[in-house]
């Protein structure tokens, strides 16, 4: 299979993953653009997408759909890609050996310097545990599969995506994973006269369709798979080829000769193609009109499109055209012109990659360190854009010449492979021996002990096979339970503290659910009519075999308030649906009662920062260790939540008073809180409260066992 092609030293392709220079040929007017002219007016587009990323990332709350930056770079890539395929296989100079060792040159540099710094800030900064996972994924990156191995970590309590470093490099990933397929499937179309047309359009039917279906069945899967994603790469392949035969004419493109049966079967796409040649050249009206649409459309994505829509699914369509759209339009358009091809545009798009790359390894290694502030993350963003530009002057800019393709790309293979070996080390080794490790952190005052081993598989169910179905199904396996607990990822989180701090004749058992499609909610399937049918059996399922479990003496019901006062649903059915929560509550109540078990509604916690906001790791330097700024919602005055939540707190109370004796209502404020100074905060007594959200710590869960446990066996005695 011989290829060969090219370089082009001065573009930047790849999801802004490399960079080439076309050779600038200007077209006569009568023609339209040819696909390989340098077209300054991409490294402008190339520069708007990377900047809704960063501002995305630095700054959410600007530009909450700025992650639509990724799609865009995926257009820009697929259409250059194409080109730079079609181009070399129109004259024969294509080489797939070639073609990947350019590739290389492109990526490695900036990912080489990226993946060490990440290894020098991890030492410095991350736990045992975290450099582990570390050493995993810098092993994803460089086998540019990080997108299956962050799927593989998704879930409910998963670590923030701040928390991962290399989290961006699953799209650099899509993107190779994509230029492995795509240009043999580009030679054995061209080889054997296939109809490339049709091709494209086949694969990105199938393509979009599986991006449709996996968005409504598994949101993660359609984010991270690669055929879901692998649409939009090619709609920048389909512009690509649709434009390329009205540049060769006359029987220069090997294309047109030996794909003429593809012409003939697709008359109407030609004369639609023709129509619209003459209509660019002649009416340079079209081209402002399709600019502008272009831009419009990548506006409203930032502006309609949040990290909770249904996304990529139907929503993709607007980034994705929008990104087509001014790719079509040309640089004679007007915004093409003046907005993207300015060499302030243009600069930004030729260090787009590293800047990529740079700005977010630098804002998550600063937010693992601790919370951060508009200040800070302005001199990040700015240290990233200082960091990009260096990294191409000094770095990149000097590998772009024809010059020993192979040999550099051999280099750059060895050093990667030195980085693959260290992967390795972290990866099986969490250095516990470093200074962040050794130092005494704020972080390890969560912990008291876990469940400390007591507790296994099994909740004493009626039905055994139901075994498996709910999210956790858990026993004190000391002796049988006499104390349920029941709920979502708040019982999740007490349920070790009320095991370890249990004693005899007073053990636990316990089934949850987090969340998703595990869930458990606070209600019954019956009594809200906005509630999945997916979802309804898990809560009946739990309720009903603790009900039927005549060891049961009393149950515990632990939700997050918010799941009784309010929904996602649009607020302005707000009071519907938080008087079906109170009825589904209600319901869960009297089942239990109904089979002679009391009933202990436990109150949920204060909500606070995120923990991670509250407090900076000590890294045994002492600039960073003095730094003390955290975030101000990191502590409340008990009044105030006592006042927030006074609503909630009267739906538990008159539950209780409907079932006199058999029913308590459980505050946990006064443990969680410091009552004689009237505040509720992240930490008490110099112990971290609080462990994942708005999630107690283990710490904490001890801290209201000890006391439930008091009250459940002195009222049964």
């Amino acid at each position: 299979m011989r290829f060969s092609s090219t370089i082009y030293p001065h573009y930047h392709l790849l999801f802004c993953h490399s960079s080439f220079t076309l050779p600038i040929t200007p077209a006569p007017n009568h023609q339209a653009p040819h696909p390989l002219q340098y077209r300054k007016d991409i490294d402008g587009l190339r520069a708007l997408a990377v900047l809704l990323v960063v501002i995305y990332h630095a700054f959410p709350n600007w530009a909450h759909g700025g992650f639509i930056g990724v799609d865009i770079f995926f257009v820009i890539s697929g259409y250059l890609i194409t080109s730079i395929i079609l181009d070399g296989l129109t004259d024969g100079s294509f080489s797939l050996i070639n073609f990947y060792a350019k590739r290389i040159i492109r990526i490695f540099p900036a990912l080489i310097l990226v993946l060490v710094l990440s290894i020098g800030l991890g030492w410095l900064i991350l736990y045992p545990a975290e450099l582990q996972l570390l050493g995993k994924h810098i092993l994803s990156a460089i086998g540019f599969f990080s997108n299956f191995t962050y799927l593989s970590e998704a879930g409910y309590f998963d670590s923030r995506a701040v928390e991962k470093p290399l989290l961006h490099l699953w799209s650099l990933a899509i993107e190779e994973q994509f230029y492995v397929v795509w240009p043999i499937l580009l030679w054995l179309a061209h080889k054997f006269k296939l109809p490339m047309l049709k091709l494209i359009g086949l694969l990105i039917l199938c393509s979009f369709a599986w991006n449709i279906y996996l968005a409504h069945v598994n949101k993660s899967a359609a984010f991270y798979l690669p055929l879901g994603r692998f649409w939009e790469l090619l709609i920048g392949g389909l512009l690509a080829y649709a434009l390329f035969p009205h540049r060769m004419q006359g029987g220069k493109s090997q294309i047109d000769q030996r794909d003429q049966g593809v012409a003939q079967n697709t008359s109407s796409l030609s004369s639609s193609l023709k129509r619209f040649e003459k209509s660019v050249h002649e009416h340079l009206i079209s081209k402002q009109i399709y600019s502008f649409l272009g831009l419009t459309l990548l506006v409203v994505g930032v502006i309609v499109i949040y990290p909770r829509s249904l996304f990529p699914g139907w929503l993709a369509l607007i980034p994705v055209i929008g990104a087509a759209l001014i790719i079509l339009a040309g640089e004679r358009a007007l915004i093409n012109r003046y907005l993207l091809s300015n060499r302030l545009m243009v600069g930004i798009g030729l260090i787009s990659y590293p800047l990529y790359l740079w700005h977010w390894i630098l804002l998550s290694y600063a937010q693992i360190w601790g919370p951060i502030f508009i200040e800070q993350r302005l001199f990040i963003v700015a240290l990233s854009f200082v960091s990009a530009w260096l990294t191409f002057k000094v770095i990149e800019k000097p590998l772009r010449n024809r010059q020993s393709i192979r040999q550099k790309a051999g280099i750059l293979l060895l050093l990667m492979s030195g980085i693959l070996l260290a992967g390795f080390l972290l990866n099986g080794n969490g250095f516990p021996k470093r200074i962040v490790h050794s130092l005494a952190q704020f972080e390890a005052s969560a912990q008291d002990g876990g469940d400390q081993g007591f507790v296994s598989k099994g909740c004493g169910l009626s039905d055994l096979s139901l075994q498996n179905y709910f999210y956790a199904c858990l026993q004190d396996q000391r002796e049988p339970a006499k104390f349920a607990l029941v709920g979502d990822s708040k019982a999740m989180a007490l349920f070790p503290g009320v095991v370890r701090t249990s004693s005899a004749g007073g053990r636990w058992l316990a089934i949850y659910g987090p969340g998703g499609d595990q869930a458990i909610q606070p209600y019954l399937s019956n009594s809200r009519t906005d509630v999945k049918p997916a979802k309804a059996p898990l809560t009946d399922q739990a309720v009903t075999q603790i009900a039927q479990n005549s060891n049961i003496k009393a149950v515990a019901i632990v939700f997050s308030s918010k799941g009784v006062m309010t929904t996602d649903i649009d607020s302005l059915y707000k009071g519907q649906h938080q008087a079906q929560a109170i009825a589904g509550l209600e319901a869960i109540t009297a089942k239990f009662i109904a089979s002679n078990q009391r009933v202990v509604l436990v109150v949920d916690n204060p909500s606070l920062a995120l923990p991670q906001d509250c407090f900076h790791r000590k890294l045994g330097i002492s600039w960073f260790d003095e730094f003390s700024k955290i975030d101000s919602r990191c502590s409340m005055t008990l009044e105030n939540h006592q006042k927030m939540t006074g609503k909630y707190l009267e739906v538990l109370s008159t539950i209780a008073q409907k079932h006199p004796g058999q029913v308590q209502v459980f505050d946990t404020s006064p443990i969680l809180c410091d009552v004689k100074n009237n505040i509720c905060s992240y930490q008490k007594e110099g112990r971290k409260m609080y462990s994942y959200t708005d999630h107690i710590s283990d710490y904490a869960a001890g801290s209201i066992g000890i006391s439930l446990n008091q009250q459940l066996l002195g009222s049964s005695r």
